[in-house]
């Protein structure tokens, strides 16, 4: 009897002890360079919480022995490693490998998005702003110069910056919607928009990143919103 109610101990043990939630502290290194990986996504897929590497490659998470770990970065192939007793759970290293990728040929059946056809009609209007040469001569270099620097020149080198930041603008929020940050914080309205601002997106990671980096990325932020202790409203700021 004694020895049953010991063995009975030793399981409740051994599963008490893999449900116990521990903190996981790693750093992800690249696996032919070594250097250690900036902004690699890293997610529970049990809790389906995340995180992301720092500079240093360094990362923190929650997770349960047994549970898996899925790490993810652009131009890396992705790597799932499962938390064990025998790990390391304060200097675990992960090692990311370059994923080979091959060009297939493939036939597009869809036609161009909502934004592709704006983007087309943007692009037609504007395109003698880009157009513009700057004339030059070889017998009035003085000219050349002038014209650089008149205030003609300047203010048309400011709209085209104008045009392509709202250019990047416009590609942004296809990735980064509204309904998306909603359908994953639940904030609404005021709330909503004031996280938005807070926490902007930038232009390259919009055009790399995956849907899931996306997601992980509003989940990350808002973990971040939460513990700020959710701010007054700030409203949207706009460019000079």
């Amino acid at each position: 009897m004694n020895k049953i109610l010991f063995l009975v101990f030793i399981l409740v043990g051994l599963q008490m002890q893999s449900h116990a939630q521990v903190i996981v502290n790693g750093i992800v290194y690249d696996s032919t360079t070594k250097a250690p990986i900036f902004s690699a996504t890293i997610e529970n897929m049990t809790t389906h919480q995340g995180s992301f590497s720092n500079v240093k490659g360094e990362f923190r998470i929650e997770a349960s022995l047994g549970d898996y770990i899925v790490f993810t970065h652009v131009g890396y192939a992705r790597r799932v490693i499962s938390i064990k007793v025998t790990d390391n759970i304060n200097e675990l290293k992960v090692y990311m490998s370059i994923k080979a990728t091959s060009l297939k040929e493939v036939t597009i059946k869809l036609g161009p998005t909502e934004y592709q056809l704006d983007s087309a009609k943007r692009a037609s209007l504007y395109d003698r702003a880009f157009d513009y040469q700057q004339q030059k001569s070889v017998f009035s270099p003085i000219s050349s110069v002038y014209q650089k620097f008149s205030k003609k020149y300047k203010n048309l080198r400011k709209f085209q910056d104008q045009i392509v930041d709202m250019e990047q603008e416009k590609f942004i929020d296809t990735r980064y919607k509204p309904e998306l940050v909603n359908s994953l914080t639940k904030l609404e309205d005021e709330e909503l928009a004031s996280f938005m601002n807070q926490y902007p997106m930038e232009y390259d990671y919009a055009r790399v990143a995956s849907e899931l980096e996306i997601k992980m990325w509003i989940k990350y932020n808002f973990q971040d919103y939460i513990k700020r202790g959710k701010p007054a409203f700030v409203p949207p700021t706009k460019k000079k």
